[in-house]
């Protein structure tokens, strides 16, 4: 497997593009580190599959930051008055929604540190690592935390591994998303309407409908849910989505199928996962952001995080989650 990793610009950005085993990325880490394209380049049905929702230019992107590509969200999704504190410590973030409640986290724009890039036998690999010391991440991170967030291409395709090192004396409740914007059609000369969704959705949580803060409360799957939980799929652009659904079971697939071609995306979550969430962007028919997410958004506050997927990163200790989109 020839695999190779080039620094480039992309709209006057550092950017790095890797190659191996038929596919192709691009990782600007300046916006993110958000994975703005990924290409299977299909030899057998001479073609190729433009998988992510990629901007035209930065701008695009900034303008509409979680439509495109792969944001990193963490601390994952919304949280009431845009703080919480636990062991001692307050983690506060800012109150971009709604009654204000914080949503999304602070990584998806952050300027992420490149540590390294090189490409051997198990692909090309680029690598990006924050740390609270600085202050733009201190803020709302104020203990020691190494964050770490690796990108591997290779014939298995894209395997994105987030680690997070916890420097400090203090334990650190957590959440992670990422908001995941898949092309709709991905398959060259294919047509949107021939692409159907598979989940393994339990439920729908249960929200508030202003603040869309979740009350902890698991409500059924309408008939148009129940469809992405079946064997066939369902199409993910019928109707406007835009909800966050209980996981039946941790980790899991998420499969985007082309029904005229039989090629299909399949995105294999964490162990950790234990929701997703599906938004097409409502009036949009070019995309549906599926994500998985560890938490319940909001659960920090609700009786018992940890029934709910709260995460808690005792002192001095690392964790670490992995995902990956193929193509089969």
């Amino acid at each position: 497997m020839h695999a190779e990793v080039k620094q480039t610009v992309w709209d006057g950005r550092r950017a790095l593009r890797l190659r191996a085993g038929g596919y192709e990325a691009l990782v600007v880490p300046s916006l993110g580190a958000n994975v703005l394209q990924l290409l299977y380049h299909d030899e057998e049905q001479a073609r190729t599959l433009d998988i992510l929702r990629t901007p035209d230019k930065a701008q695009t992107l900034l303008d509409d930051p979680y439509a495109y590509g792969i944001p990193v969200l963490f601390p994952a999704n919304r949280i009431a008055g845009g703080a919480f504190t636990y062991d001692g410590v307050t983690y506060s973030f800012p109150q971009n929604y709604p009654n204000g409640v914080h949503i999304h986290g602070v990584l998806h724009h952050y300027d992420w540190p490149v540590a390294q890039w090189y490409a051997d036998d198990a692909g090309a690999v680029a690598v990006m690592e924050a740390t609270t010391q600085d202050p733009a991440l201190r803020r709302s991170f104020p203990i020691d935390l190494v964050i770490r967030l690796e990108c591997v291409l290779n014939e298995d395709g894209l395997l994105q591994r987030f680690i997070l090192k916890n420097g400090s004396d203090v334990t650190m409740p957590f959440g992670l998303a990422y908001h995941t914007a898949f092309r709709l059609p991905f398959t060259e000369g294919g047509k949107a309407e021939d692409v159907r969704l598979h989940l393994p959705l339990a439920g729908l949580c249960m929200d508030d409908p202003v603040d869309r803060l979740p009350s902890g409360e698991v409500g059924p799957l309408s008939a148009y849910e129940a469809a992405f939980a079946s064997r066939e799929g369902g199409d993910p652009l019928k109707e406007p989505l835009d909800a966050l659904y209980k996981s039946c079971c941790g980790g899991g697939e998420a499969v985007l199928r082309d029904i005229k071609t039989g090629r299909e995306v399949v995105y294999v979550a964490d162990k950790s996962d234990k929701y997703w969430i599906v938004w097409n962007g409502r009036e949009q028919k070019d995309f549906v952001a599926v994500e998985p997410q560890t938490w319940l958004s909001n659960a920090v506050h609700l009786p018992d995080p940890a029934s709910h997927g709260v995460l808690y990163l005792a002192p001095h200790t690392a964790w670490q989650c992995e995902t990956r989109i193929y193509v089969r």
